[in-house]
């Protein structure tokens, strides 16, 4: 079956699912049946506002061989979009590793790595006192935790 329906009409008709679903919440307990009809509104509100949402975009077209084919052959056939999808991957990849470098450099000049190392280098010839090299950070204490 097919129905024409205008924007305005699907609109109405999710208020009107929506509605159906809060009163259905409150006057019930979901359980068993209850919840499979709240769940079956829900998926027919969910189709509705597809099909508001996806006119002209080619979705569903029986007509259009593409989306009934492979993927694998998909990405034969469309072989220029799989070449920018790899300068897009190319480019993240790198903008990545920019960032990752930018912040191990940032952390090798900070002052917290010199805190690091001053604390747990244990080096003999630091002023600390012997109490004060003593590390008593017990992490299965569950006052750490």
């Amino acid at each position: 079956m097919k129905i024409d329906l205008t924007d305005r009409e699907i609109e109405l008709l999710m208020d009107c699912l929506g509605t159906n679903i809060e009163t259905i919440k409150q006057r019930h307990t979901v359980e068993g049946a209850v919840a499979e009809l709240i769940e079956e509104l829900f998926e027919l509100e969910t189709d509705l506002r597809e099909a508001l949402h996806r006119k002209g975009d080619g979705w569903g077209d029986p007509d259009d061989p593409d989306l009934l084919m492979d993927p694998v052959e998909f990405a034969a056939k469309h072989d220029t979009d799989l070449v920018i999808c790899d300068a897009e991957i190319n480019a993240e990849t790198q903008m990545f590793n920019a960032g990752v470098k930018a912040r191990e450099k940032m952390k090798a000049t900070s002052r917290a790595a010199d805190r690091r190392a001053l604390k747990f280098a244990g080096r003999d010839d630091d002023d600390r006192s012997e109490t004060q090299q003593v590390d008593v950070w017990d992490a299965n204490d569950p006052k750490n935790w």
